[in-house]
């Protein structure tokens, strides 16, 4: 089953392990994929990509992110929407397993196990457990080759 949880952009806290945290990132089309007792998060976070000035504090925390993202500790959404809408759906499936899927678009797709908790002030934080799968990257075509000119070989 795929369920929509908000398709607007909302602000979202990258906070890595060994202190550092990213505050300028963007996620958009929040969709839950539950498959038995996993319940899967999927946050498309290509909008961050898509700007002129590529000196932007997304874009530049976007491409730090494709680096770092081996040392995700926590994601937070301060949206309520999205916190009322994900908690119904943790309520109606029994010992749930919580997922993360974090969308690049060409950069990568970067899957986690993670424990929610609601914050006091609102929104959701997703803790990062494990990192499941490295990343999958939209394979690209290898560089050409030049073809061996006979005439340059003795």
């Amino acid at each position: 089953m795929k369920l929509s949880l908000r398709k607007t952009p909302s602000h979202l806290h990258l906070a890595y392990r060994y202190g550092a945290a990213s505050d300028s990132l963007v996620g958009r089309h929040f969709t839950l994929i539950q498959d038995a007792q996993v319940l899967t998060l999927s946050i498309d976070m290509t909008a961050n990509f898509q700007t002129r000035n590529k000196a932007a504090a997304s874009y530049l925390e976007a491409v730090n992110f494709v680096y770092n993202h081996h040392k995700l500790g926590s994601l937070q959404c301060a949206d309520n929407l999205l916190r009322s809408r994900l908690i119904k759906a943790w309520e109606q499936v029994a010992q749930p397993q919580l997922r993360m899927c974090l969308d690049l678009g060409q950069r990568g797709r970067y899957l986690y196990a993670v424990q929610p908790h609601s914050l006091f002030t609102g929104g959701i934080q997703l803790d990062v457990e494990d990192e499941l799968d490295e990343d999958v990257r939209v394979s690209r075509p290898p560089p050409p080759q030049e073809p061996d000119n006979p005439r340059t070989h003795p």
